[in-house]
């Protein structure tokens, strides 16, 4: 196993390089990686996106030949990793410089529902698809891919390459996700068609996937309408009343180092088997007679940690305190829903390649049709002008505690005269500080 470590290293820091033109796509930073004080117009976007298609085009290009070439590894691998260093130098310090523009930023304490609304409205009609950086995140998605297939078989499915392959799985679902919205492309077709081809890389058909999803959308939120993305279902008062074994069993299945993995086991390899399995295993099958079994097998761990890991994203998106939750529908507001119900989650570059914007999630719940290429530049925009001061954000140590939320504290399970529900933990994680209370 210690032979295949090199390997899986060498395709990791490859990828390292891919991933650099994703930073460079996020935060439109030349190659000379000079910072640009101010975004370009409308009218230079096809020039920009010309040059880094370029680059990205030559990146993607160079990574998959030098996979067949081994005496490339060491080259690639330093340049990947300078290259990624440098840029994640830059983007931090570019975090830094932003949030002292919006700490001396005019704040907006009475800003009326109507003009947060509009003003959102506005910054999302600005930051919808673009084809040009569609194809070249695509492109990126595709080549990550690719690489993380090579590593995963040259290194005869090591540990890192399995962790690696994994990170690409993820990506590969939140483009899925875009294009399930319409969001990925300007033109609802071409988001259909490359969406019934995604469907075979994450495990969920798109006509199964609609049927789940857009009512979460529709309805989040409403406490009458049953949510099938949301991860926590009972008060602590409804559990006590429970029959012993359904709170003993609950309190077995919904325990924390159980659930994800469970859940992610269930809802993309066992559930709906009669309408999914031909999606579940078309891939796979395809990797064993091309690849050989060892290959297939280490996909098929990447795919259950990638579910498992896509599981916990769906719980930190809607599962942190306080939630937003409202008696019934007549008192569900879309804007609340999406601003105060849906947390913008702070995930550090390069995991963020990775995780395509999904961390925008009050964004994405406010308008779907803003793409995950583009969505961190709506949110830098909407940061600027005050639009997020409503918004949960949850740092690193708040999304660990929240990963063990399982329940509503006491009886309370939406927002009334006496304030906002809560979610607390089981013990002994709740005895250990483990709840973001």
């Amino acid at each position: 196993m210690c032979s295949h470590q090199p390997a899986a290293s060498a395709g990791i820091l490859v990828a390292t390089g891919l991933i650099v033109t994703h930073f460079q796509q996020q935060t439109r930073l030349p190659w000379t990686f000079v910072q640009r004080q101010t975004v370009a117009p409308r009218s230079e976007a096809p020039v920009l996106r010309g040059r880094v298609h370029g680059a990205q085009s030559q990146s993607a290009s160079e990574g998959v030949t030098e996979l067949s070439t081994a005496g490339c590894w060491g080259i690639t691998a330093c340049k990947g990793f300078l290259l990624g260093a440098i840029a994640g130098g830059q983007r931090l310090r570019r975090q830094q410089q932003r949030s002292v523009a919006v700490a001396e930023a005019p704040v907006r304490p009475n800003l009326t529902r109507i003009e947060e609304r509009q003003g959102l409205s506005a910054l999302a009609g600005r930051w919808r698809a673009d084809d040009g950086e569609a194809l070249q995140s695509l492109a990126l998605t595709a080549a990550l891919y690719i690489t993380a297939l090579a590593a995963l078989h040259v290194s005869g499915a090591h540990w890192l390459s399995v962790l690696f392959m994994a990170a690409c799985l993820i990506r590969c679902f939140i483009v899925f996700h875009d294009l399930a919205h319409n969001a990925f492309f300007e033109q609802s077709e071409p988001n259909r068609i490359v969406a019934s081809v995604f469907q075979f890389f994450t495990n969920y058909s798109l006509e199964q996937w609609n049927a789940v999803h857009n009512p979460h959308h529709a309805h989040l939120g409403d406490s009458t309408v049953r949510d099938a993305s949301l991860t926590i279902w009972f008060s602590e008062e409804e559990l006590d009343e429970k029959p012993w074994y359904f709170s003993w069993g609950h309190r077995i299945i919904r325990d924390p180092l159980l659930f994800y993995p469970l859940a992610g086991l269930y809802v993309f390899f066992l559930n709906k088997p009669v309408e999914q399995t031909f999606y579940r295993v078309a891939v796979p099958a395809l990797i064993w007679q091309t690849l050989g079994l060892q290959t297939a097998i280490g996909y098929l761990l990447s795919a259950w940690l990638a579910a498992s890991i896509g599981v916990g994203l769906f719980h930190l998106q809607h599962q942190c305190n306080s939630p937003y939750r409202v008696e019934d529908g007549s008192s569900r507001s879309t804007l609340d829903a999406a601003i105060q119900g849906s947390t913008y989650l702070e995930v550090p570059w390069p995991l963020s390649a990775f995780t395509f914007g999904i961390e925008y999630h009050h964004i994405h719940h406010f308008d779907a049709r803003v793409p995950g290429y583009r969505i961190a530049k709506c949110h830098e925009e909407g940061e600027e002008q005050g639009l997020w001061e409503r918004v949960n954000v949850i740092d690193g140590n708040r999304a660990f505690k929240s990963l063990f939320h399982t329940q509503f504290k006491g009886s309370q399970k939406f927002g009334d005269e006496h304030g906002e529900p809560q979610f607390v933990s089981f013990w002994p994680y709740s005895a250990m500080g483990l709840q973001d209370v």
